[in-house]
């Protein structure tokens, strides 16, 4: 029992130093970032901005105004990446009758475009969550490093694309001519985690 205690200690210490352990990592991480829907995304982000508060509330004792700085600035990219991809999702549905009246070849591109412009942000999400729980102690204790400094021309357009991406979903049963039950329909498809 005990060799089996040390041989697991000495693969918690040596892993990161593995290339097989990585590429096993990188394989599973894409294969869940295909098989689940913007939903399961969602409550990544939401654990990781959770964890954030914690973070600066709880460990710093940072007053609530900073940790709201830093809880966006630790999760702006993930929230860009997935409104983006939740938008792409929305506006190629595969229920949309513009899309769904396409012939084969053109269908087809459509579904290619819309597979990597929602599987490209899944990833990114799942992967930045991933190394957050992998070093959650060191990840505590390091503040951002952009805390306390005017937003930056990235952050700015990192809100620009947010913003834009949150009006073109208001704006998607006007732009894409659906009802209330058709547009229910895709955002319970897509928000749901558990319907994969």
């Amino acid at each position: 029992m005990s060799t089996l205690l040390g041989s697991l200690r000495h693969f918690a210490h040596t892993h990161d130093d593995l290339p097989a352990f990585h590429a096993a990592y990188l394989v599973l991480t894409f294969l869940v970032a295909a098989m689940l829907n913007m939903g399961a995304f969602a409550v990544l982000i939401i654990a990781h901005i959770s964890l954030d508060i914690v973070k600066y509330r709880e460990v710093h004792r940072y007053p609530w105004r900073a940790v709201f700085e830093g809880a966006v600035r630790e999760s702006l990219v993930d929230l860009v990446l997935f409104f983006v991809g939740f938008t792409f999702a929305v506006y190629l549905h595969h229920s949309l009758v513009g899309i769904a009246s396409l012939s084969g070849l053109a269908r087809a591109d459509i579904t290619l475009i819309r597979a990597f412009a929602t599987f490209v942000p899944k990833f990114e999400i799942l992967h930045h969550f991933l190394k957050v729980v992998s070093h959650v102690r060191h990840y505590l204790y390091s503040i951002h490093s952009r805390m306390g400094h005017p937003w930056s021309t990235v952050e700015y357009l990192c809100f620009s694309f947010l913003a834009l991406s949150v009006i073109l979903l208001l704006g998607a049963p006007f732009l894409l001519h659906l009802d209330a039950q058709a547009m229910e329909k895709i955002l319970l498809e897509e928000l749901i985690p558990w319907r994969i």
